[in-house]
């Protein structure tokens, strides 16, 4: 039975909807690895403290505005420097999953890029990799866990690959857009993912991504969230119950709800709804 070591934390999972990824959090105070390999990419986002690694005989630092990045096959070492523990994000992508999204992210078959530095001083990449992780891992929706994720990774692969893919440039996709933004305000409660909406729209999955975004301002899920937040409003003024409204409408509970709502509109869902009464009241008290 292995020893709990109080120094070192790290949680590993797999992910139950996109086959292929691991993921990993952890929080390293002393741990130093020995050489070894994956059969995966590895891509490394630090929150706090740094890293040190060392692969083709070169040691580079990670540090919160890097990322590292470990090419599959590719032998490695590494562990905590400076006096702060390391705290870090890490993603796992597999051979076939590398594959999917080279396909979903480029709309063709591509040589997936190699990348020559371990650690890239990149701090926009760092946050959109970290958000995509925190989505992922925290249980986000399908929609919104997608699309981040295949924004990080064409980021990455776009500024720091080489060779760089070519990505298709928005052009004009209104039409194709608007279908599918009418598809999530007709069911926003649906479980959409991005190649069932990229598919409606005629497109990859990146590149509607891309164009969802420039012709409505708001990400794909971002869209559908508003949408479902829409919907919840008319629930709720007509009298059902905040976590009715929450199971109705796609939120995974009712403080989900609360959290989306107080995003958008600053009031719970309960203070809105009874605001709406209050005036409805006074109405009918007025005729």
């Amino acid at each position: 039975m292995a020893r709990y070591d109080p120094d070192n934390h790290a949680v590993f999972s797999l992910d139950r909807q996109i086959a292929g990824l691991g993921l990993l959090t952890a929080a390293f105070g002393t741990l130093v690895f020995a050489p070894h390999v994956h059969e995966e990419m590895v891509i490394a986002v630090t929150q706090a403290g740094a890293g040190r690694c060392v692969t083709r005989g070169t040691a580079s630092v990670g540090t919160p505005q890097t990322v590292m990045v470990f090419n599959p096959g590719e032998p490695h070492q590494g562990g905590v420097t400076g006096d702060a523990p390391w705290c870090y994000r890490s993603f796992y992508l597999g051979p076939d999953l590398l594959t999917t999204l080279g396909d979903e992210t480029f709309g063709r078959r591509i040589t997936l890029p190699w990348f020559r530095e371990a650690v890239v001083n990149d701090p926009d990449l760092a946050r959109s990799m970290l958000a995509a992780h925190r989505a992922i891992d925290g249980g986000a929706g399908r929609l919104m866990r997608e699309t981040l994720l295949l924004e990080a990774l064409a980021l990455l692969f776009r500024r720091h690959g080489a060779p760089a893919p070519h990505l298709p440039v928005p052009g004009r996709e209104g039409r194709p857009v608007q279908r599918v933004a009418a598809a999530l305000r007709d069911d926003p409660a649906a479980d959409w993912s991005v190649a069932t909406l990229a598919a409606l729209a005629g497109m990859s999955p990146f590149h509607f991504c891309r164009a969802f975004r420039k012709e409505t301002g708001l990400a794909p899920h971002a869209f559908l969230t508003q949408a479902r937040l829409d919907l919840a409003r008319r629930h709720l003024a007509a009298g059902m119950a905040p976590a009715e409204v929450a199971a109705a409408t796609g939120f995974c509970d009712q403080s989900h709800l609360t959290r989306q709502f107080k995003r958008c509109y600053g009031i719970t869902p309960g203070l809105w709804a009874a605001a709406v009464a209050g005036a409805r009241s006074a109405n009918t008290e007025a005729r």
